[in-house]
């Protein structure tokens, strides 16, 4: 079958063979099981939290190319709840490059502009010369910024409100120069937290803002501002404004990545095609017991009478947190609906096209087999990509649990083998995922991390070949140049206006991590 995409898909090839009732129940059962029991561990703070690993520096062709297309995808990922995160590819034809892109849940209208914005952005780059740099980098953050604007709009108002929060902290709580610096900040914020301005005006008081941000993480203030962050938890004032924050820095950060891809490889931003893979559809509530509960979803998960009893008798002592209640509230969901994830879209595309289903490296750019993400990968796309044990390298996962997720279609005209692997990769992964249910039941503590999204450089960005590299504050001089009136801005590909997605049931799409402020 043609990779889905593909404009010789025939009608009669899109018409999926759904899992059998029985493996869908003994997949499923144990995830809304787990997650059940990881909303006590948040509830009961008895969170594992997973430390993203450490930053390296740029050393290798690979590690830049992994981070360019892990930020390629991250400017695309333009709205909040999971609906737009977005992963990409990048593969090796004999006439040109091909980028496929697949987001979560984004419709055909959506996709062309996600195109149009994607080529503006490889369009940009390609112009990039020494003498041009610091204009190019201006245009590419003036797309970004303006394609991201429903998403950014977010931060900028998280860090409006909560630096006021943090000024309403008692008078000897904080100092006069942080108390200033954070006047400062919330005074800018407001200014660009305007909903009724145009892009433009947007995009200047974003950058000031950013400006500011930036000369705030070399000041005496940052550390005052994360020891409170550290202090007094994530969720408090001081950790949502230093959150907010870094994710607002993250996107000049990603100027810097761009700029080093193309100075590195000229030919992906030459003879270049960009593809945008439609999303999948979705699939309603997969638990077929609608009255199922935690004793029956143990006692299906092992042969061992003893062992079952034993951790029934745990979920017993649980009952205050109501664990039957959520597990049987999530199979009753009438709203409880599955999307197939980027990464597995973007997987998917590969293993089906005639001409790059062998995997072999050459079919991928500088024999890099590896799909980028605007995220970390989640728990179950971690163990099917373990499953399918093809060589392709993904993110590193942040073990966060989505219930919404799904595996990836297989389609009547690829035959009964291709049902049989996808039966089999199931299979597969629900080896760990009990063996995650049962350990979170013997340890009452979760593995996950608080923040879901990890903006943080995938390696800490260097510099080469002799480019001016121009820093935040380089930008608002550049400004001065740069006559945003008259900018073209109808290819930017700006998303519709008050458009809402969700990650699933009660998920939650925390945009969390940030850029290190005190590192960009």
């Amino acid at each position: 079958m043609p990779y889905l995409g593909s404009d010789t898909c025939l009608p009669e090839a899109l018409v999926p063979v759904n899992l059998m009732k029985k493996i869908r129940n003994r997949f499923y059962e144990p995830i809304i099981l787990l997650y059940a029991l990881t909303q006590f561990c948040m509830h009961n703070n008895a969170l594992k939290i997973l430390e993203q690993a450490p930053d390296v520096a740029l050393q290798t062709s690979e590690q830049l190319f992994h981070d360019f297309m892990n930020k390629l995808a991250q400017i695309c990922d333009n709205d909040r709840g999971g609906r737009t995160v977005t992963a990409a590819v990048a593969l090796q034809y004999s006439d040109c490059v091909e980028y496929r892109f697949a987001s979560n849940q984004r419709d055909e209208d959506e996709l062309q502009n996600l195109k149009a914005f994607i080529e503006g952005i490889l369009n940009s780059l390609k112009t990039l010369t020494a003498e041009n740099s610091a204009m190019v980098r201006v245009r590419l953050l003036q797309r970004i910024v303006i394609f991201n604007r429903p998403r950014l709009q977010i931060y900028v108002r998280e860090i409006r409100t909560q630096s006021q929060k943090c000024l309403e902290s008692p008078a000897d709580a904080i100092t006069p120069q942080t108390k200033e610096r954070l006047e400062n900040l919330r005074d800018l914020s407001l200014k660009a937290d305007d909903r009724d301005v145009d892009d433009n005006a947007f995009f200047r008081n974003c950058t000031d803002l950013t400006v500011l941000v930036k000369r705030l993480s070399k000041s005496e203030t940052y550390t005052f501002l994360r020891d409170k962050a550290n202090k007094n938890g994530q969720v408090s004032p001081w950790g949502v404004l230093r959150h907010a924050a870094g994710r607002l820095l993250s996107y000049f950060q990603v100027i810097k990545t761009l700029i080093e891809a193309r100075k590195q490889w000229e030919r992906l931003f030459y003879d270049f095609k960009v593809v945008c893979l439609p999303s999948s559809s979705e699939l309603h509530n997969p638990i077929s017991r609608k009255d199922v509960t935690p004793k029956d979803i143990i006692g299906r998960m092992t042969s061992d009478a003893g062992k079952a009893e034993s951790y029934n008798q745990i979920v017993q002592k649980l009952e205050q947190f109501d664990v039957e209640g959520r597990v049987r509230s999530q199979a009753r969901n009438s709203n409880y609906r599955l999307t197939v994830h980027a990464e597995l879209l973007i997987h998917q595309s590969i293993t089906n096209d005639p001409d790059v289903k062998s995997l072999h490296p050459s079919k991928f750019f500088e024999n890099n087999k590896y799909i980028g993400c605007s995220k970390p990968t989640c728990r179950l796309c971690h163990y099917y990509f373990a499953a399918c044990a093809d060589g392709i390298q993904i993110r590193q996962t942040h073990k966060n649990l989505y219930t919404n997720w799904k595996v990836p279609d297989v389609y009547k005209d690829q035959g009964e083998e291709a049902v049989k692997r996808r039966d089999g990769i199931i299979n597969k992964m629900i080896v760990p995922i009990r063996e995650d249910t049962f350990s979170t039941l013997r340890d009452k503590v979760a593995e996950s991390k608080r923040f879901d999204t990890n903006t943080d450089p995938t390696y800490m960005a260097a510099t080469s070949l002799g480019y001016t590299d121009v820093g935040i504050e380089d930008f608002s001089e550049s400004l001065r140049l740069l006559s945003l009136d008259d900018a073209e801005t109808s290819d930017h590909a700006s998303p519709q206006d008050g458009q809402e997605g969700s990650t699933g049931p009660n998920e939650k799409d925390d945009d969390e991590g940030g850029v290190k402020l005190s590192e960009v």
